[in-house]
């Protein structure tokens, strides 16, 4: 049964400061205070939504709970999405109008951007570099990604335009998700 209030915790977390939920459940057990998990991260997302805490970043038990929240994971969609319209653009050769247009846009990102950023990405989860320092290490990382991709392919004899784009998109998803697995990982609990 609970018997948990949000004046009560908020007064718990007032006073003892704790540095995770288990610790603050804990805390409340020890005093008698029971509460079901769920009745207690309502509460602290109540705290949070007006304003009284500031809690850290959750820490997503899997990658799947990671991905199921979409201020976390846009960016994984967002680079999924694009792969793969690029992938399906290129194999079905579209070359009328607007859609010539989106293979152009998408072809230039997956070349020239979203490989790097997926790398960096994997390399750094957490938010260490400035904006532009990302921009531009993403763009590099992608011309080299692209480069290398490339002259695996034409040592093979199997350089061509569904082949490229399919690797590179391959390689793009694999790691995107490498790199939401890291991200994940490397949140701290709050």
């Amino acid at each position: 049964m609970t018997n948990i209030r949000k004046e009560l915790v908020l007064a718990y977390i007032r006073n003892y400061h704790p540095s995770t939920i288990r610790e603050l459940e804990a805390r409340l057990n020890q005093e008698g205070i029971r509460s079901s998990e769920e009745d207690l991260f309502e509460i602290l997302r109540d705290l949070q939504r007006s304003g009284l805490i500031s809690l850290g970043r959750i820490r997503y038990e899997s990658l799947t709970s990671f991905l199921t929240q979409p201020g976390e994971a846009w960016w994984v969609y967002a680079i999924i999405s694009v792969s793969i319209v690029e992938v399906l653009l290129v194999v079905f050769q579209t070359q009328t109008g607007a859609l010539l247009g989106l293979r152009i846009l998408f072809g230039l990102g997956l070349l020239g951007f979203l490989p790097g950023y997926s790398t960096l990405r994997c390399l750094f989860p957490s938010d260490q570099l400035s904006q532009l320092e990302g921009t531009l290490l993403s763009i590099f990382l992608s011309v080299v990604v692209s480069i290398a991709l490339g002259v695996i392919l034409g040592v093979g004899y199997l350089l061509t335009g569904i082949s490229s784009v399919t690797l590179l998109s391959s390689y793009t998803v694999a790691l995107t998700l490498l790199a939401a697995h890291r991200r994940r990982s490397f949140q701290r609990a709050p």
